[in-house]
């Protein structure tokens, strides 16, 4: 196997990414398909429905894949934000819906949008002002709401601390507060986590001593919410 900075599974396919190349191989370990069509390409994700995979670029760019056909259906540029778009991104459980965490403005302004997976057009865009910033985002079926995990800058601009939410029309709703450490902690793992814990994601990952039990932790942003949900903080 190559030196890959990520690997996703959905137990059919599994999709790898170097950075300039993407693979794709089957559940046997067989190359199906290999793909050029982004630089910066570190973070894949498959849909739930197993029809498709998505690529996402740091240069702001995506890229969408046909599992069918194992070709490109569509690629395009986000943000003409270069250099800080590795923030999260998930599906709907139904797969109809792709939503993504986007610096937009700047490096310091994030907006959190919505495109329809039937043909990737932007259907909602939420621009967040700078004193908040998302990095990630994740669905809960049992409870059928997205969680988002981000930090609150104070007046100075100095981040005060962090805060685990519910993203909800349009909105975040009834944050909870979490310390600036336990944050950190899990703005590395959520980023370990998307990128399917890969050696090499890990020794770029301030938590790379912890490599044996970081794989097996499982921490759900929901989860997570419903133990720190006992203070509303924005």
């Amino acid at each position: 196997m190559k030196d890959f900075w990520s690997c996703v599974t959905n137990n059919e396919f599994t999709v790898c990414c170097t950075g300039q190349t993407v693979y794709l191989f089957d559940k046997d370990g067989i190359e199906l398909g290999k793909f050029r069509d982004l630089i910066y390409a570190y973070h894949p994700m498959i849909s739930p429905d197993g029809t498709q995979f998505i690529i996402k670029s740091t240069d702001g760019r995506l890229a969408v894949y046909s599992l069918e056909t194992f070709s490109l259906i569509k690629k395009f540029r986000f943000s003409k934000v270069n250099g800080s778009q590795d923030d999260g991104f998930c599906f709907s459980t139904d797969g109809r819906y792709f939503i993504n965490i986007e610096r937009q403005v700047d490096a310091l302004h994030c907006a959190i949008s919505v495109y329809d997976t039937s043909d990737f057009t932007l259907t909602s865009q939420v621009l967040l002002n700078g004193d908040i910033m998302i990095s990630h985002i994740e669905f809960d079926e049992a409870s059928d709401k997205y969680y988002v995990l981000g930090f609150k800058r104070n007046k100075e601009r100095v981040i005060s601390h962090g805060f685990i939410g519910i993203f909800e029309d349009n909105q975040i709703k009834n944050a909870a507060k979490i310390q600036i450490n336990e944050h950190n902690f899990l703005h590395s793992y959520k980023n370990l986590e998307l990128m399917g814990f890969t050696e090499k994601a890990y020794k770029w990952s301030y938590l790379k001593d912890e490599l044996d039990e970081l794989k097996n932790l499982h921490l759900p942003l929901a989860s997570l919410y419903r133990h720190y949900n006992d203070s509303s903080v924005l």
